[in-house]
C-alpha cells in the first residue's frame, strides 16, 4: 500500500511541476512571499510576535495551495481524459485517494512552513538581533496545527467539488466559494447574536474564556469536520462511481 501511495505522490509531483496549475501556485506563492519579506523588514520584532500575520502565511498559504492542487488532481484528470486510465491501473482506489489528497495537503502545509522560515530569516537579518529573534513556541505550534487542519479541510471540500465539476478551473472556483461559506455563515450568526440581548450576553461570556481553550475548541471542531470529510471521501472514491460520472 505504501509503495502504491508513493507512486501516486510521484505522479502528482510530476503533474504539478509540468502542468498549468504551476502558474497559479507561483502567483499565490509570489504574493505571500512579498508579505514574508515586506512585513519582517518593516517591523521584525513585531512580526515574530504577531499571531495574525503568522496565520496569514501558516494557515492561508496551505488553504490556497490545496484549493488549487486538489481540483487539478481530480477534475483536471477528467478534463485531460486521464482519470479513466488511472482508475484502470493496478493501483487500489484507496491508494489513489490517499496519494492525491496526501500530496496536496503536504504541499500546502510545507509551503506555509517554508514561508514562515523565510520570514523569520528576513526578520533576523533586518533586526541584527543577538540572541536571534524566534517565534513564540505556543503561537507557532498553534499556527502549524491550524494550517494542517485547514489544509485537510480545503482538500476535503475540493475533493467533493471536483467530483461534480467539469474542469479544474470550475472546481477551483467552486472550492473557493465553498471555503468562504463558513465565514459568511459565521458572520451571519454573530450578527444574530449581537442583535439579541440574551444571546449577546452569552457570547460575551464565551469571549471571557481562556483564549487557549477557545483555540482548542476551534481545532477540535475543524478536526471533527476533517474526519467526516475524509471518511466520506473514502466511501465516495470508487472506480464504478467515478467512471460512470
Amino acid at each position: 500500500m505504501r509503495q502504491d501511495i508513493a507512486t501516486v505522490v510521484w505522479k502528482e509531483w510530476r503533474t504539478l511541476t509540468q502542468g498549468r496549475s504551476r502558474r497559479q501556485l507561483l502567483l499565490i506563492g509570489g504574493v505571500l512571499a512579498l508579505e514574508a519579506l515586506i512585513f519582517p523588514i518593516q517591523d521584525p520584532r513585531g512580526w515574530v510576535s504577531d499571531p495574525v500575520l503568522l496565520g496569514v502565511l501558516g494557515i492561508i498559504m496551505p488553504l490556497l495551495v490545496v484549493s488549487v492542487v486538489v481540483p487539478d488532481a481530480i477534475a483536471g484528470e477528467r478534463e485531460r481524459h486521464t482519470l479513466a486510465t488511472l482508475l484502470a491501473s493496478r493501483l487500489p482506489a484507496g491508494a489513489i485517494l490517499a496519494g492525491k489528497l496526501g500530496f496536496a495537503v503536504a504541499t500546502g502545509w510545507l509551503a506555509g512552513v517554508l514561508m514562515l522560515a523565510v520570514a523569520l530569516v528576513v526578520a533576523n537579518v533586518v533586526a541584527g538581533a543577538s540572541p536571534p529573534l524566534l517565534y513564540d513556541s505556543g503561537t507557532l505550534l498553534a499556527v502549524l496545527v491550524l494550517g494542517l487542519l485547514v489544509a485537510i479541510l480545503s482538500g476535503g471540500i475540493a475533493f467533493f467539488v471536483s467530483l461534480r465539476a467539469t474542469t479544474a478551473q470550475e472546481a477551483q472556483q467552486l472550492t473557493g466559494v465553498g471555503m468562504m461559506l463558513p465565514i459568511f455563515i459565521g458572520s451571519a450568526i454573530l450578527m444574530v447574536l449581537a442583535g439579541n440581548e440574551n444571546l449577546r450576553t452569552m457570547l460575551e461570556g464565551v469571549l471571557t474564556l481562556d483564549p487557549r481553550l477557545i483555540l482548542v475548541g476551534v481545532m477540535g471542531a475543524i478536526a471533527l469536520v476533517d474526519g467526516v470529510l475524509l471518511w466520506a471521501a473514502d466511501r465516495r472514491f470508487r472506480r464504478g462511481r467515478l467512471l460512470t460520472r
